[in-house]
């Protein structure tokens, strides 16, 4: 079902009331223009009839015809006709009015609907000449209404077009009225997609109309609350974020202080007793010990992972391009039979620690995934900073490949996911999707915020 906006559901209402009053005023205006031929007519004949009947009582009957044909004049709207039974068809002379309406322009005729609409029944009035039993012959006295139908029509449709102009008109300046009456509408409804597009700083200017004042300032206390409840919310992210890196920061800590130790010490026990088994000669023993130690040596590989993976040493001691260097360089010693294409700025500006760590996870994520799942020959990684005008400064992060691309129904892993929600939670954004010419692309931009925090607490060294 279609469904009009406000302002077209009352221009189409006013509009067809408008229709709807010049219909009527049409077929009362059509209705007049008939009475008014009809007593027009009526009037012409019944004078025409009275100037014969005033000639015939003052003429001789055998005279009549002859003199009626000299001395009769013929008026507007009405033919007459003479028929003298001696001698046949006789003229009859015009009033002088209807000879200079003859003469004038031709008048614009009515169309032949309205000719037929407003047009009187056809009617004769027949006077015979009768004396002593004598026919002396007969006037016959015949409407003839065009002259007066097109009068009628030409004022018909003056006022017609009078009426239609000045509703056209009416209409317009009701467009121009409701337009401007209902523009705090469309402020509102632009607005209202402004919030819906994450618009939240959106604020509505003050209206004129009293009735859309209340609307106005709802909308804005509206965008308000939900500005607030958007800093609130993402503060609490950030904060979820700070407190899930000092969480894993701590677990790192504690397998690296209190695991590696007792690793290290396991080793050299076991060491010690491979030693000592090997001067005793007990190869039972020697073999124990060797096999201890290879398993204390996993396990220290499985820690080193886990710190790693927990909290990249890199991405806190050094500068996060040297860092991001540093990651790279290890895929690359890793997948050398790859085309790589690094871009690494020279220096970024120093941020806060959990800026330079998200920036180290998404690429990480983004390569890791290239390289499990894309199957490429190429790949390349970018990293540049910008400043938007009037905006804060934005580091960018692109990891482009020419794999197989994504499946057409392609579920989002845990990883990313977690990426996600962790460059939201900074207020950025990262997007996956293909790449033009085949493989995938990952981007994400971060907002490059400024440690002014004091010196974080140191990590443990290696």
């Amino acid at each position: 079902m279609l469904r009009l906006h406000l302002r077209w559901q009352i221009i189409l209402c006013v509009g067809l009331m408008q229709l709807a009053a010049l219909a009527l005023a049409a077929l009362v205006l059509f209705h007049k223009a008939r009475e008014a031929v009809d007593v027009e007519m009526a009037a012409a004949e019944a004078g025409a009839r009275a100037q014969v009947i005033a000639a015939l009582r003052n003429l001789p009957p055998e005279q009549v015809m002859a003199e009626l044909s000299t001395t009769l004049v013929e008026p507007r709207h009405v033919r007459i006709a003479l028929a003298d039974a001696r001698s046949g068809a006789l003229p009859v002379a015009r009033a002088e009015s209807r000879q200079a309406h003859d003469a004038a322009p031709q008048r614009r005729r009515a169309p032949g609907w309205f000719r037929e609409l407003v047009m009187p029944a056809e009617r004769e009035t027949r006077l015979s000449v009768l004396a002593n039993g004598t026919d002396y012959g007969f006037v016959s006295i015949t409407a003839a209404p065009q002259d007066e139908i097109d009068e009628v029509w030409e004022d018909a449709a003056a006022l017609l077009w009078a009426l239609g102009l000045g509703f056209g008109l009416t209409g317009v300046l009701l467009v121009l009225l409701i337009r401007r009456a209902l523009a705090p509408l469309d402020m509102l409804r632009h607005g209202l997609g402004a919030l819906r597009g994450g618009a939240l700083t959106t604020r509505l200017p003050e209206v004129a109309t009293p009735d859309f004042r209340p609307l106005v300032a709802g909308f804005n206390a509206l965008a308000r609350s939900l500005a607030t409840s958007e800093a609130d919310r993402a503060a609490l992210a950030r904060k979820i974020v700070e407190i899930g890196d000092a969480e894993r920061r701590t677990i790192a800590m504690e397998l690296h202080d209190e695991f590696g130790p007792g690793l290290f010490d396991l080793k050299v026990r076991a060491g010690a007793i491979q030693r000592a088994a090997a001067r005793t000669g007990d190869a039972a023993l020697q073999r124990d010990a060797a096999t201890m130690s290879a398993i204390v040596d996993q396990i220290q590989t499985a820690n080193t992972r886990l710190l790693t993976t927990l909290r990249p040493m890199t991405a806190s001691q050094l500068p996060l391009t040297e860092a991001l260097g540093d990651m790279l360089d290890g895929f690359r010693s890793t997948h050398g039979d790859l085309d790589w294409t690094i871009d690494l700025p020279e220096h970024l500006p120093e941020t806060e620690t959990i800026v330079d760590l998200t920036a180290y996870r998404v690429l990480q994520e983004g390569v890791t995934n290239a390289l499990r799942h894309g199957k490429p020959d190429r790949l390349r990684v970018e990293v540049q900073s910008q400043d938007l005008p009037g905006q804060a400064e934005i580091l960018c992060l692109t990891v482009e490949d020419d794999g197989v691309g994504l499946p057409a129904r392609a579920v989002e892993g845990g990883g990313l996911t977690a990426m996600r929600d962790r460059v939201g939670a900074l207020g950025g954004t990262l997007e996956l999707g293909r790449r033009p010419g085949g493989g995938t692309r990952l981007s994400a931009i971060l907002p490059l915020t400024r440690n002014t925090s004091p010196q974080s607490e140191p990590e443990p060294a290696g």
